[in-house]
């Protein structure tokens, strides 16, 4: 009966281990995980093409090549670390956030996956 009682507390023991450095590895886990650059990519595509590139947005069709899609990253990173630009892309990124609060949550996520997709497109 003992060696049962000893068993039975090292299997639970060795199993209560393993959970422990599975969940630790980083790969499994509790909680949403950072997003995939892929997601990232796609992302800002959608953002990109939905609220700042169109018909009615702020950036025409054919205005977004390589020297706007550079001046907008610019743009973005000031914006982002709360400073003002002064330049055309103030309407664009106030488009991008809906026009709300630029500092919030939100609005900082889409700015970062909106320059990740136009830092890949364009190869800034």
């Amino acid at each position: 009966m003992k060696k049962f009682v000893l068993a039975a507390i090292f299997l639970s023991a060795g199993i209560g281990l393993f959970q422990l450095w599975v969940s630790a590895s980083g790969s499994i886990g509790p909680g949403s995980g950072k997003v995939s650059p892929r997601a990232a990519y796609s992302k800002g595509k959608a953002l990109t093409f939905d609220l700042l590139v169109c018909g009615s947005c702020p950036i025409k069709k054919g205005e977004l090549d390589r020297d706007r899609a550079r001046s907008l990253t610019a743009s973005l990173v000031a914006v982002y670390h709360g400073k003002k630009t002064g330049s055309p892309d103030d309407e664009a990124i106030k488009a991008l956030c809906g026009n709300g609060d630029v500092q919030g949550e939100e609005c900082k996520t889409r700015m970062e996956v909106v320059h990740y997709f136009l830092t890949r497109r364009f190869k800034l």
